[in-house]
């Protein structure tokens, strides 16, 4: 007979060693260390007190649960939040809560995230008789909830001197548990804290908004594409920050919990292509690093694609898809600041301290739910404070940068002018001499100053001139004022496919083909910059000038200078033609060009290669 623990039988050793083991697993119920929940001075952190198990099968339930209770591996949570990841097991937290006070107390089991799947939650007595329970969680209605919150909000009930288990199973219906601090609160306490909570909620989308319309409105005074790109940018920021959080669901669609995650997913792919739309521009990187810019739309894309799968209700997948993708675009973006930040580019710094401020807040946010930063005010805002920032000091950089073209502009004019000057006065000293010459300089610079030396058109600046002058002759006469505006359709796909060389080439073409058909001696055409084109036509009526573009138009289509990137295969043009016959009030020529643009974006918008004639009414004279 084979012995053990001192020479006793082996069935007898290993009897009391089972006797052993059962004595300390059954002592689990009761050794649970209990949460005192009477002193309502402060939000309690039950995290360091509560155990965890994993029910990798996901099949136990609540009776079998406290059925197996005393014998299931409990293991205590390592964090001060519930931190599962990726994972396809379904989790059970077990926390103990005691009022020691002898009056009757109200609790409440805050949840401190959004996004949870599925939340059940039992409270069993000191008897194991369920009490209490719900059943809640991200991808039910939003009615399943006991307290109409953002999070979820679980109101216990306690007598005197009673103790009470929680139990609460988590799980996912894809596989990804996102991180869930817990606290325990009197109902003051959360009043305060849902109070503070949504003051800064108020604060952070409010001022966003504020900036948001600034930029709008900004950028519909000026036309500048920075801002529309950061109107786009912070837009695309707050829904995704109002989905996160939780708002969405409560306000935007309560009653279709299968929402939440695709919207979550499709506006953190609006965020990365509005982001990469802003950078692109605010860095200029079209011009000093266009290999970057590919890479940029490369990540983005794959980012984009990465996320498909969420609209069919898969979240876990892009998430991991998400993660390196997303930290190789931010780092390129870092890189790519600090590139040019080394060449002395202002911009560049303060893109790369703002986007900088940015990835703080989100590191510090995740490691907050990954337990690893305790929880605060700053940790808990962290990604919102460090959006705020960015957003901030990303707007005083446009303003920069506006300021910054206003002094080039004024530093290249006083140069024009002080050249200008200087040529006027070696000319004067030798006019005894060179009078010819003089004049021959004149006349060239003249030509220079009135004609764009590309096509021989005449230029913006006469367009300006000239313009104010027809308005007052027709008017003086009685005739009416024709003006189109003329576009190349595709012209910069042209340029990309053909080169620029080729472009001028079809830039002088449609000069050519311009003087052949406007020949009257009232019309008069300019080269507004671009592939754009003014027509100042002598003509009686609104029809006659219709049917004289057309006929242009369709000269231009017959040249068929070949263009693959236009969908009709040849160099086409879009027309926006204005007529004004009404001189009630002096149209201005502001109001002239403003008309003629609209009409030929009109053109542009309906399929290209057309002509969009309009009259100006006398009102937008104004």
């Amino acid at each position: 007979m084979r012995c053990s623990l001192a020479g006793l039988p082996v069935g007898m050793a290993k009897g009391m060693a089972f006797l052993v083991w059962l004595f300390f697993t059954s002592s689990t119920w009761q050794a649970q260390a209990g949460v005192n929940i009477a002193p309502a001075a402060d939000v309690i952190k039950p995290a360091s007190r509560t155990l965890m198990f994993e029910d990798a099968a996901g099949q136990l339930d609540i009776d079998q649960l406290l059925a197996q209770g005393d014998t299931l591996p409990w293991q205590p949570l390592q964090h001060e939040v519930a931190n599962f990841g990726f994972t396809d097991s379904t989790w059970w937290l077990w926390l103990k809560l005691e009022n020691n006070s002898a009056m009757p107390l109200r609790r409440l089991l805050t949840l401190s995230s959004s996004l949870p799947d599925y939340v059940e939650a039992y409270v069993v007595d000191e008897e194991r008789r369920i009490v209490q329970q719900w059943e809640t969680g991200s991808r039910r209605a939003f009615s399943s909830r006991p307290v109409r919150h953002h999070t979820f909000v679980l109101p216990i009930y306690f007598g005197p001197e009673e103790s009470r288990d929680v139990f609460v199973r988590l799980s996912s219906h894809d596989g990804l548990l996102l991180a869930t601090p817990l606290f325990v609160m009197d109902d003051v306490r959360f009043l305060e804290r849902t109070q503070s909570e949504l003051m800064a909620y108020s604060l952070l989308y409010g001022g966003l908004l504020a900036l948001l319309l600034y930029n709008l409105l900004t950028w519909l005074a000026t036309r500048e594409r920075g801002f529309f790109y950061s109107v786009l940018y912070l837009g695309a920021f707050l829904f995704l920050n109002f989905i996160l959080r939780g708002f969405g669901f409560q306000y935007l669609w309560p009653e279709r919990p299968h929402f939440t995650q695709p919207m979550l997913l499709l506006s953190v792919g609006l965020l990365y292509g509005a982001l990469t739309l802003f950078s692109v521009d605010y860095l200029n990187l079209r011009r000093k690093a266009p290999y970057l810019v590919k890479l940029l739309w490369i990540l983005t894309g794959l980012i984009g694609l990465g996320l498909l799968p969420a609209l069919g209700g898969h979240f876990s997948r892009p998430i991991q898809w998400l993660i390196p993708l997303g930290s190789s675009y931010a780092l390129l973006l870092l890189g790519a600041a600090g590139w040019l930040c080394l060449k002395k580019d202002r911009l560049a710094a303060i893109f790369l301290v703002a986007w900088g401020g940015f990835l703080v807040g989100i590191v510090l946010y995740f490691l907050r739910l990954g337990g690893i930063v305790p929880y605060g005010l700053g940790s808990e805002y962290a990604l919102e404070l460090g959006a705020a920032f960015s957003f901030l000091l990303l707007a005083f950089g446009l303003a920069f940068k506006i300021n910054r073209l206003k002094r080039d502009k004024q530093t290249a004019e006083r140069k024009h002018y002080e050249l200008q000057r200087r040529h006027t006065r070696e000319l004067e000293s030798k006019v005894q001499q060179r009078t010819r010459e003089l004049e021959e300089a004149n006349r060239k610079l003249s030509a220079m100053v009135r004609t764009d030396p590309l096509t021989g058109l005449l230029n913006r600046r006469q367009f300006e001139t000239l313009i104010d002058e027809e308005i007052q002759r027709r008017q003086r006469y009685g005739k009416p004022l024709l003006f189109a505006m003329m576009d190349i359709d595709e012209f910069k796909p042209y340029n990309d496919t053909y080169g620029h060389q080729a472009g001028d080439e079809v830039l002088i073409e449609v000069a050519k083909l311009l003087k052949r058909h406007f020949r009257r001696a009232g019309d008069r055409l300019f080269r507004l910059g671009g592939e754009e084109f003014g027509i100042l036509l002598e003509a009686d009526s609104l029809q006659e000038g219709s049917l004289a573009l057309e006929r242009f138009r369709h000269a231009l289509q017959q040249l068929s200078i070949p263009h693959k990137a236009s969908g009709y295969g040849v160099v086409t043009g879009s027309f926006g033609l204005i007529c004004c016959n009404d001189y009630g009030q002096m149209p201005t020529a502001m109001a002239v060009y403003r008309q003629a643009d609209q009409a030929m974006y009109e053109a542009k918008q309906n399929n290209r290669n057309r002509v969009v004639s309009r009259l100006l009414a006398s009102k937008t004279s104004a």
